[in-house]
């Protein structure tokens, strides 16, 4: 059962970093999805990785769908293709330190 929760999970969780990165990328030239898609999935992986329940691996295949390595790195590549150095290392400045950050704050309410 768990493995369903799991499925299901990854499933809302890839639409919604799709929906949530498709608006940013229309309307904004820094790569604002990714970034808040990585930080909210960080902390609600924070808020839940104590638990054991069937919900938390929901939870953990929506966190797991929802941020991601690969779009960043993309991103990545292409302001360093455009010479925007000052965007490719905000970009990887804001993503570890709001990710991380989120993640420990998560952790630190949740007990």
């Amino acid at each position: 059962m768990r493995l369903l929760y799991f499925f299901i999970g990854s499933g809302l969780g890839a639409v919604t970093r799709y929906l949530i990165d498709r608006y940013f990328r229309l309307n904004f030239a820094f790569p604002w999805g990714i970034l808040i898609v990585n930080t909210f999935g960080s902390f609600l992986l924070g808020l839940i990785i104590g638990s054991n329940s069937d919900l938390a691996f929901a939870g953990f295949g929506f966190c797991g769908a929802l941020t991601t390595w690969s779009a960043f790195a993309l991103d990545l590549d292409k302001a360093r293709r455009a010479g925007n150095g000052f965007q490719l290392f905000t970009n990887i400045a804001a993503n570890f330190i709001l990710g991380v950050g989120g993640l420990l704050l998560a952790r630190s309410i949740s007990g």
